[in-house]
This record gives structure tokens, sequence and C-alpha cells, in this order.
């Protein structure tokens, strides 16, 4: 009788659901990947790392297609970017998806020397289109991006940087809306005439970050 009683309790308690355990794999979409967050998701996103800091919030414009805004600063440069993103979806099969995406918006240099010795205050403008695709595993979200860079500085007698960066990010689910994960980052930056970074030309992009991702609805 008292084992019978202890293995109906137990099969009871296995049937409740638990709030706190790990969910079994990824619920919603990352915004580092390609797969859009659907009609009427909101979410916000942070990275930390070397060599940047990141905050970014992205909502459902339709079931294909995403709208936001990114705020960035790279603590290594003193470089910043603030304004619009936007994902598009182009193509889907099954759980991977690729997306065009793009940011723009204000472009700032603080011309801190502390790690690059020839870098130099401005203020611009920067264009970035990217590509990227994710793809849905049982535990985690594997995404990938190459993205372009264009920058128009205005100090001094005006300015022109062109760049391209590849990374590669894992990201899966913690607890309830939270996705934590990491992406590395590589590419390079060519900078002319008065931009920042023109005497050192071309540069190495590197990135590695800490990701965490929450999803507000």
């Amino acid at each position: 009788m008292l084992v019978a009683a202890l293995l109906a309790s137990a099969l009871a308690a296995a049937s409740l659901p638990d709030s706190t355990a790990i969910p079994t794999g990824p619920r919603f979409a990352s915004l580092q990947g390609g797969e859009p967050l659907g009609a009427g998701g909101a979410q916000a996103a942070f990275s930390a790392g070397f060599s940047t800091l990141s905050a970014e919030y992205a909502q459902a414009a339709s079931d294909g297609s995403d709208l936001g805004a990114m705020a960035e600063v790279d603590w290594l440069t003193t470089e910043a970017f603030l304004g619009p993103t936007f994902r598009y979806l182009t193509w889907r099969f099954g759980e991977t998806f690729v997306s065009w995406r793009a940011r723009a918006g204000l472009y700032a240099d603080g011309g801190a020397t502390w790690a690059a010795a020839d870098n130099r205050a401005a203020l611009g403008v920067q264009i970035a289109p990217g590509l990227a695709a994710s793809r849905r595993l049982s535990r985690v979200i594997v995404s990938a991006a190459l993205d372009g860079r264009f920058d128009v500085t205005f100090a001094r007698g005006g300015g022109q940087a062109l760049g391209v960066k590849g990374s590669l990010a894992l990201e899966t689910p913690l607890w309830g809306d939270l996705l934590a994960g990491a992406r590395l980052g590589l590419g390079g930056l060519w900078s002319f005439n008065d931009a920042p970074f023109a005497n050192d030309s071309p540069r190495a992009l590197v990135e590695l970050e800490g990701l965490l991702t929450y999803r507000l609805f």
C-alpha cells in the first residue's frame, strides 16, 4: 500500500509542469540569425565582450520582416552606432532560415588612442547591409552572418571606410523567455582619406561576445 501510494504521488508530480525547468529546445527566434520573429513578436537583445557592448530591440512588422533599433559601443576604439535595423526573410527550408538584414544610422568615434594610436575623432553615418542564416537544432540555435559596412565621416576633410565581417553565434534557452549564447566574428576594415584609422588601414576586426536575448511578447 505504501509503495503504491508513493508511486502514485511520483507519477502525479511528474505530470505537473515545472515552471523552473530548462526548456527542451528554443521556443522563439534569435536576432542573430535569419528567422523572423513572426507576427506580434518582440525581443530585446544584449551583447558584451571583446570589444563591444550593444542593446537592440526588434518587433515583427509582418510574418516575414522585423523592424527595430540598435545602440552599440566599441569600448576599445570608442566607436559608436545608433540607428534603426531591418530584417526580411528571403528563403526557408524546414528549420533553416535565410534573411537579408541591414542597419543604418549615426556613426561616431570618440578618438581614444589607448588601443589604436592612429585613431581620430569623427562623426558621420554608417550603412551596414548583410545576410543572416540560422538553423534550429534540438537544444541550440546556430546562426551565421556576413555583414558589410560603409562609413562616411565629416570631420576634417571627410573620409570613407569599407568593411566586411563574418560571424557565428550559438544560443541555447535558459528559463522561460531567455536565450543565452556567444558570438565570434572576424573581418577587416579599409579606411580612406581623413576617416578614423586611415593611417592604419586595413584593420582587423575581431569580436567575441556573450549574448542574452529576452522575448518580450
